[in-house]
């Protein structure tokens, strides 16, 4: 009988042993895949604000192209009609020239913010990759102080402890 029972013990650790290894192995494998994940998605980051850069270039020279061409009609009216010094087609000329500073500085600021959006959700994916990471890490040494509990108890456990202390 106690042969089987030191069977059972040392199987029943071997187990736990194991159990516990496997589940190190697997949590290290989520850890690197959460890392990798980072890393995708500074990635995607980078990438979309690439792309909002470009669109953001594109809207600026045609809000300048439209500018220009609406002066370029004020001017060509203005010649036609022999307004060419009044105040008139100055202040249109002036106008067109305000309204392009405005938009461009508004677009200037929805660029900026949406940098600033596309920053927090990358900090957000980040820091949840990062606890992703320490949950697993806790894991693993939950899984390291079940396999030390286990142990204690199976050779002897407090008793054993008072055996040697007195």
């Amino acid at each position: 009988m106690a042969a089987l029972s030191t069977f059972l013990i040392l199987g029943s650790a071997a187990t736990f042993a194991y159990g516990t290894s496997e589940s190190m192995n697997q949590s290290n494998k989520a850890r690197q895949a959460t890392e990798r994940a980072q890393v995708q998605s500074a990635n995607q980051f980078a990438a979309e604000s690439k792309r909002a850069d470009i669109q953001n270039v594109r809207s600026v020279r045609q809000q300048i192209r439209q500018t220009r061409l609406a002066q370029s009609s004020m001017t060509n009216v203005g010649a036609q009609t022999g307004g060419m010094g009044g105040s008139g087609m100055a202040g249109g000329l002036a106008s067109a020239g305000s309204q392009l500073g405005g938009n461009l500085g508004y677009m200037s600021d929805i660029a900026k913010q949406n940098t600033a959006i596309g920053q927090a959700a990358l900090g957000y994916a980040s820091e949840m990759s990062n606890a992703s990471i320490f949950s697993s890490k806790a894991q693993d040494a939950s899984n390291i102080a079940a396999l030390g509990s286990t142990m204690f108890s199976t050779f002897g456990g407090p008793k054993a402890v008072a055996k040697y202390l007195t």
